[in-house]
């Protein structure tokens, strides 16, 4: 499992341990969609061992598969063009706007049980020790509905989203105007977005971030929404202003999987390995490089886990 893309979430309060999660889960289990169903989503294993909760190395995973109908509008106001000619046909005028959405609701439970069916799957990591959960998705849609479903999974789900002491627009702001104050951990990619308070946007990619062209409009007030960074020359990602990671990628060369199993189930633990070994200190650091959690966040997370 190679982490691309998350939203980052604090956890407010613990949610219980491995086998409550598991029972929790266990009741909300992956089915395919029915003949008159859009969409469908429950909780399955993330290999071949049937546990919804996935626990190593000090992260838990949860594997949400939702599965749609693939129904296109231009399909459904394809046929529903043809009954409106039939009935302006047959009545000898046009079908007023409530008949038409009658019209439109009747082929659309036709033809669902013909339309294909489209599955993925939306990995969910929690780090019970740091307070954190993560959704590996690239959507806010996708991370918002897997929580939701989550929510209602649990019962309850306590958390928040990721918010730290100072601005991520503005500490990533100072770096680009100027690098040699960045942490030493740190370096400036290639690609950046600036925004001015009226939305106006200026973008650069695969771009030297350090030309006058740029300081221009950092001069003219914009600040930078989305900038794309390097951690320890080997984690390069996009960062933005709501602190989700976008494109990561690893630079360096990983350590492959054990030649001696070539099982999917030893290929997947590797990665899942690989994968928290660099994304804990990872998270730890861009914590520390924009002044730490938001200060109550932090206090409230140091009640709830630390007593």
């Amino acid at each position: 499992m190679q982490v691309r893309n998350f939203y980052w979430y604090v956890l407010n309060k613990p949610i219980g341990h491995r086998d409550e999660l598991e029972q929790k889960l266990s009741a909300k289990p992956f089915e395919p969609c029915m003949s008159q169903q859009l969409s469908s989503q429950g909780w399955v294993s993330a290999d071949s061992s049937g546990d919804r909760v996935y626990e190593a190395h000090g992260a838990q995973l949860l594997m949400l598969k939702q599965e749609k109908r693939l129904l296109p509008a231009a399909v459904v106001n394809e046929y529903l063009q043809q009954k409106v000619e039939e009935f302006e046909a047959a009545e000898g005028y046009s079908p007023s706007r409530k008949i038409r959405l009658q019209m439109k609701e009747d082929l659309t439970q036709a033809l669902l049980p013909k339309a294909f069916t489209k599955s993925s799957r939306l990995p969910i990591l929690i780090f019970p020790k740091q307070g954190w959960l993560m959704v590996l998705s690239g959507s806010a849609k996708s991370a918002d509905d897997a929580t939701a479903f989550l929510r209602d999974t649990l019962d309850g789900l306590p958390i928040s989203l990721v918010n730290t002491d100072n601005s991520p627009s503005f500490v990533m702001t100072s770096w680009l105007q100027n690098p040699v104050a960045m942490p030493s951990d740190w370096a400036l990619g290639e690609e950046v977005e600036l925004q001015d308070a009226e939305g106006a946007l200026v973008r650069a990619r695969n771009h030297d971030l350090l030309t006058d062209e740029l300081s221009v409009h950092l001069d003219a007030g914009k600040v930078v929404s989305k900038l794309h960074l390097i951690w320890r020359e080997n984690v390069s990602f996009l960062l933005q202003d709501d602190l989700s990671i976008k494109r990561i990628k690893l630079l360096l060369e990983q350590e492959e999987a054990p030649a001696d199993d070539g099982s999917q189930d030893a290929k997947f633990a590797h990665e899942f390995a690989l994968s928290c070994n660099w994304l804990v200190p990872f998270c730890q650091a861009l914590l520390s490089a924009m002044g730490g959690l938001d200060k109550a966040l932090a206090a409230s997370q140091d009640r709830a886990f630390r007593g």
